[in-house]
């Protein structure tokens, strides 16, 4: 009896991308009683299939939680959902990288959603259904340009809001490091019909970690984007850490000036901004034992995914006939900086 309680309680929790955030994620969504299905690929995938996945939680330079994630029945690490025995899913977190091929990625999780499934888009740029907060003639003019399956998304009312207010990296194949964490994982419902699950969602999550309570998950997303195309502009730009750019007043002054910029864009959409960027630049800087990711993939002669991240701003901009000249002007002069690895 006590077997099939706990086999109805258990959720079944799909973690598409196996990268810093998704493997913190995985471990969180364990300790309350999901079942995760870890997708992942290549060296990673092979490391944590044989020797499972490490995962240490920093406070800066503070140890503060050790994990140790191994193949089992409660962490299922698959490179492909043809590995998954699972029929639908109850949550689908996609923690890819923002230059993934996202219409991909719908499509492949497409027959695992069913009605009750909470579907966690990508939030590290604006998402595709972030529009649903502007006024009714604007979302009918971006309706018509989306591809049909982000459409079909949008109608299920599945939508989850999700920022990672933390940094971290894989240090090795199978080894994360989450240095420091600010507000951790703020999540909230896109459609109300799905707040009972959401808040259950955030419940399990709180269990091992932080996430605050959202008040409009629209300010929260565009905040947190902009937030990390400001910060990674600015480490490319000047090539400094962030104990670096605390140090830097000329560097925080065009933090702020982008920051300032976007929130513009808010403004005049009347929503309302919950944290002001002076508020934003102190947190951020926070965590002082930390590289902006972007500056951490240049460093190590990567791809840098800065124009996926901008991208999103230039397309909302041009839809709301909104002019962002400083950011465009810095996102210029970076461009030409990194010469071929944007």
């Amino acid at each position: 009896m006590a077997k099939n309680t706990l086999k109805k309680l258990r959720k079944f929790t799909l973690i598409y991308g196996g990268g810093a955030i998704g493997s913190f994620l995985a471990a969180c969504l364990i300790k309350a009683n999901h079942k995760v299905y870890f997708l992942c690929r290549g060296k990673n995938y092979d490391k944590i299939i044989k020797d499972g996945l490490n995962l240490k939680v920093y406070n800066n330079f503070y140890l503060k939680k050790k994990f140790f994630l191994k193949n089992n029945d409660k962490f299922i690490v698959i490179k492909s959902l043809k590995q998954s025995n699972v029929k639908k899913f109850n949550n689908i977190f996609i923690t890819v990288k923002i230059n993934e091929n996202q219409i991909k990625i719908f499509k492949d999780i497409d027959s695992f959603i069913h009605k009750k499934t909470l579907l966690i888009t990508p939030c590290t740029s604006i998402p595709f259904w972030w529009h649903k907060c502007l006024n009714i003639d604007i979302q009918k003019k971006i309706n018509s340009n989306l591809h049909p399956i982000f459409l079909k998304n949008i109608y299920r009312k599945n939508l989850v809001g999700m920022t990672m207010w933390l940094s971290g990296k894989i240090a090795k194949p199978g080894n994360v490091i989450i240095s420091h964490i600010q507000r951790g994982f703020p999540i909230k419902e896109v459609f109300q019909s799905k707040k009972k699950l959401v808040d259950q969602l955030r419940k399990d999550i709180k269990k091992t970690t932080l996430s605050p309570k959202v008040e409009n998950i629209f300010s929260e997303i565009f905040i947190k984007s902009i937030n990390s195309l400001a910060f990674n502009m600015i480490a490319l730009k000047y090539n400094q850490s962030n104990r670096q750019l605390n140090n830097n007043e000329k560097a925080k002054n065009e933090v702020f000036k982008i920051l300032n910029e976007g929130d513009q864009i808010l403004k005049s959409n009347k929503i309302k901004i919950y944290q002001s960027p002076i508020s934003r630049i102190n947190q951020t800087l926070s965590s002082k034992n930390h590289t902006m990711s972007m500056l951490h993939a240049f460093k190590n002669k990567k791809k840098v995914e800065l124009k996926y991240l901008w991208l999103s701003f230039k397309k909302l901009s041009k839809q709301l006939k909104f002019n962002i000249k400083i950011t465009n002007n810095i996102y210029k002069e970076v461009k030409r900086k990194l010469n071929g690895f944007i």
